[in-house]
């Protein structure tokens, strides 16, 4: 935990009335990245909850996704719903299991992996994926917008990346282009949606996935695929290690990254990742595909 603050004062008189509890310390967690409000509330009896309170439309559409599945009593993965406020000209409240004793291994002095973490991460996410979905959850589409082609058109970007030559790309970018078309995520299993290191801790033993905003159903196999680049930016695994056939997902995730750094505006110090990421994701998708390897630089050199 990093900050102390006052919350806005209607969410203290939700708080309060829905727990009948005075609330003595409101302590903003160092995770979440959208623009609900987010707090670790001690109450006057000294017991804990976690309150995430919706902002904007947006945000309360997420936060209805995460209640219906934090509803369906899947506590193996997941933190215990405590409540749900709604009342008439208000966004909506969640009150769910307060987590902040757990080991995080993201927070804002890094990622810090402890041996062990990762497998653990590998076996939740195998028992997630081998559950049904929980019913209501929007499926993940067949086939997603292509971008090897707009690349293959213009490859300065890429190239301007120093991961590989032109002759590289080339060689490559038929094999690339044609992956990318076979990339699907649907399918009938529980998908988290969002598994990063920020949104996991662990209670003892135990792994826990916190933020199911993005909960969808699909592929049993697709927070696994999602999660492996940045995994090895933080010391895990190279991903053609854990999923020696996913040339599909791999060239499907270089190609989303690198269009997003072509065409959002963001900080040096996420473009930074972005290039990492794409590099990551490239060699991935060389080793799956029997390509040769990129012949630029590595991920490490950014």
């Amino acid at each position: 935990m990093t900050e102390i603050n006052l919350p806005p004062p209607y969410l203290q008189e939700l708080v309060e009335a829905a727990l009948r509890k005075k609330a003595i310390a409101w302590t903003i967690p160092d995770c979440g990245l959208s623009a609900a409000h987010r707090f670790s509330v001690t109450l006057e009896d000294q017991r804990k909850v976690f309150v995430k309170a919706a902002t904007d439309p947006l945000t309360a559409d997420w936060l209805r996704r995460e209640l219906l599945v934090l509803s369906a009593g899947l506590e193996v993965l997941m933190p215990r719903l405590i409540g749900w406020i709604e009342v008439p000209g208000i966004y909506p409240v969640l009150l769910t299991e307060d987590l902040s004793d757990a080991y995080w291994p993201a927070g804002h002095k890094g990622v810090h992996w402890r041996p062990g973490d990762v497998e653990q991460v590998f076996a939740g996410l195998r028992i997630l994926g081998g559950l049904p979905a929980v019913p209501g959850l929007p499926p993940l589409p067949h086939k997603q917008p292509l971008f090897w082609p707009d690349i293959a058109t213009d490859p300065r970007p890429l190239l301007a990346l120093g991961i590989c030559s032109e002759r590289w790309f080339l060689a490559s970018v038929d094999a690339l282009t044609a992956a990318e078309s076979l990339a699907d995520e649907s399918g009938s299993h529980f998908v988290h949606g969002d598994v990063r290191s920020d949104n996991i801790c662990f209670v003892g033993q135990k792994v826990v996935f916190v933020d199911w905003s993005h909960a969808a159903r699909g592929s049993s196999r697709t927070d696994l695929a999602r999660l492996l680049p940045a995994l090895c930016l933080e010391g895990g695994p190279d991903p053609a290690a854990v999923i020696p056939d996913g040339g599909s997902a791999a060239a499907a995730a270089c190609a989303v990254h690198l269009s997003r750094m072509r065409y959002e505006a963001m900080p040096a110090w996420l473009k930074t990742v972005f290039a990492k990421l794409v590099a990551i994701e490239l060699k991935w998708a060389a080793d799956c595909l029997g390509l040769e390897q990129p012949d630029g630089v590595s991920w490490q050199a950014f």
